[in-house]
């Protein structure tokens, strides 16, 4: 059984979370947030309540949910050719 970075009680809180998502200060736990964002919906409605707590960091989750999409798109796509 996994364990979510960000629907998963226990541990900090989802808005400490994410501020550390943000400041990329979570060098081992980054990556596995972005699988958790792309691979599960209880995460991602748990990321948009927490971001909609820290409005002034917006713009620095504007550019990596872009850069998490774009690589989780190009990903798709290799596996399908």
């Amino acid at each position: 059984m996994s364990t979510c970075c960000w629907c998963t009680p226990g541990g900090i809180s989802t808005i400490d979370f994410l501020k550390c998502y943000a400041s990329k200060t979570l060098t081992s736990e980054f990556q596995t947030a972005d699988e958790d964002l792309c691979y599960c919906l209880e995460c991602v409605a748990e990321y948009h309540k927490a971001r909609d707590e820290l409005p002034f960091l917006h713009k620095v989750l504007w550019e990596l949910e872009t850069l998490r999409l774009i690589n989780h798109f190009e990903k798709s796509m290799k596996a399908e050719i």
